[in-house]
């Protein structure tokens, strides 16, 4: 039997299961600032399709993007955490002690920028998950770390998930760019 799907089934899908649609890109999110599971789930790229989906759907932007900006966050915190208890036996555990040198960017990354470095972490890529553990093995303030991991990780869901969302469910776009909106709905499901 083949395996027929379009769009139009897709669209249907989310639209029927939309309520689900913030608990999927909290855990999105939390995966992503988890280490090991950060690793089987690319969050970051999927964010951004899932955004351009959601908003062909018609599925609101806010209650999605404050859950991503929680999951984030708390996967970030959970790492500080573990990090501060455990403090340097963490980096004798796999899967931390196999990335020695990741480790080391980050912890010249953390103690060059500091508390702005956990903001900045958010977004950058491999060492993302390794931010907060060596801020939690360098004692940084608790609530130092947490303002920068809150704002970071708002700003983060911002960056990559809110704009794909923003752009296809925008009528300024469509107003604007007619002829570019009619060429991409042909390649993209967009609302009509």
């Amino acid at each position: 039997m083949p395996f027929n799907l379009t769009t139009d089934d897709i669209l249907a899908f989310i639209r029927a299961n939309q309520d689900y649609a913030p608990l999927i890109i909290f855990l999105m999110a939390l995966g992503e600032t988890i280490v090991v599971v950060s690793i089987f789930i690319p969050s970051t790229f999927l964010l951004i399709a899932i955004g351009g989906l959601m908003a062909a759907s018609g599925v609101p932007l806010l209650p999605s993007l404050l859950a991503g900006a929680l999951g984030a966050s708390l996967g970030f915190s959970l790492m500080y955490i573990i990090s501060a208890t455990m403090q340097g036996r963490i980096l004798t555990m796999w899967p931390v002690r196999n990335y020695s040198g990741t480790v080391a960017m980050a912890q010249d990354f953390t103690r060059r920028w500091g508390v702005i470095g956990v903001f900045f972490g958010h977004f950058m890529g491999p060492i993302r998950v390794i931010i907060p553990i060596v801020a939690g093995l360098s004692r940084m303030p608790p609530s130092a770390f947490m303002a920068a991991n809150i704002v970071g990780s708002f700003g983060w869901i911002c960056v990559f998930f809110a704009p794909s969302h923003l752009l296809i469910s925008s009528e300024w776009f469509r107003t604007h760019f007619a002829e570019s909106y009619g060429m991409i709905q042909g390649l993209l499901p967009l609302p009509k």
